[in-house]
């Protein structure tokens, strides 16, 4: 599995990240973070690109490529630390980018495109009434070939889809006593509801059975193509959002809707 295989390459570099974020100086000199820096550097290199070229679009490799060997040249020299923190920051966000284009790539199914019954999740008339405008906008976007439009539609969507159901709970404190319920970091307890993003809701939502791992995997995906609103990460990461991908990301958002729906009994 090519996702797999990057979650282990997103997995190396976020134990970099986090021993950098340990090490209180402003350059690196010590042989032991350089050597662990080269290696997994390396590791990508010889192992990780191996197994994904052919599999990723070579504008991503060549955004993963390219920090990494900052992160190679750096370590023969005891270079800045911010050198390391950009360049592995930027290496993170295009191998999110790369398992996005691999597990939107899995998806092949077709479903009805008439807005489902919101009301179980949502008892509000107001609200289930602009989920269903949101829906069909949706739609609409994707047939004007608007598709970067119809993605951020999506993410707006499934958000929303989230707050209606945990707004339909009846007691709020199972959300709240998560493990993975974001935290405050100035009072660190969990963050109020009103506050909570997309990311928070999809983890929490695993957590609590609302969604299954696979259809919080492929939200995830959903989130990070929704961020291409912000022109500097389509540039740095060099995707263009084409009508097939919308296409995919909409089966991707029926679906998580009927997750959704379906554990309020509805089918």
């Amino acid at each position: 599995m090519r996702d797999s295989e990057i979650d282990e390459a997103i997995a190396e570099v976020e134990r970099v990240r986090k021993l950098l974020s340990k090490l209180k100086v402003l350059q690196i000199r010590a042989s032991e973070p350089r050597d662990l820096l080269k290696a997994t550097a390396l590791s990508w290199f010889r192992n990780w690109r191996v197994a994904l070229e052919g599999t990723i679009p070579p504008e991503l490799l060549s955004a993963i490529d390219d920090p990494y060997r900052r992160i190679l040249d750096a370590t023969d020299r005891a270079a800045a630390k911010s050198t390391y923190v950009t360049a592995a920051k930027q290496v993170k966000d295009a191998l999110l980018a790369a398992r996005s284009t691999v597990l939107i790539g899995s998806v092949r199914t077709h479903t009805p495109d008439s807005p489902p019954n919101f009301r179980p999740l949502a008892s509000d008339v107001a609200m289930q009434a602009i989920l269903t405008r949101r829906w069909e906008e949706c739609g609409k976007c994707l047939q004007v070939g608007a598709p970067l439009a119809a993605t951020i539609m999506m993410g707006g969507l499934l958000e929303a889809l989230f707050v209606s159901r945990a707004n339909n709970l009846s007691e709020k404190s199972v959300l709240f006593a998560s493990a993975v319920a974001p935290i405050d970091g100035r009072t660190k307890k969990p963050l109020e509801l009103r506050h909570w993003t997309l990311a928070p809701y999809i983890d929490v939502g695993l957590d609590l059975k609302w969604i299954s791992r696979s259809a919080k995997d492929i939200a995830v995906v959903l989130r990070d193509y929704r961020n291409y609103v912000h022109p500097e990460k389509e540039r740095a990461h060099g995707i263009v959002l084409s009508p097939d991908d919308a296409s995919m990301m909409w089966e991707v958002t029926k679906g998580l809707a009927r997750e959704l729906l379906a554990m309020k009994g509805v089918t």
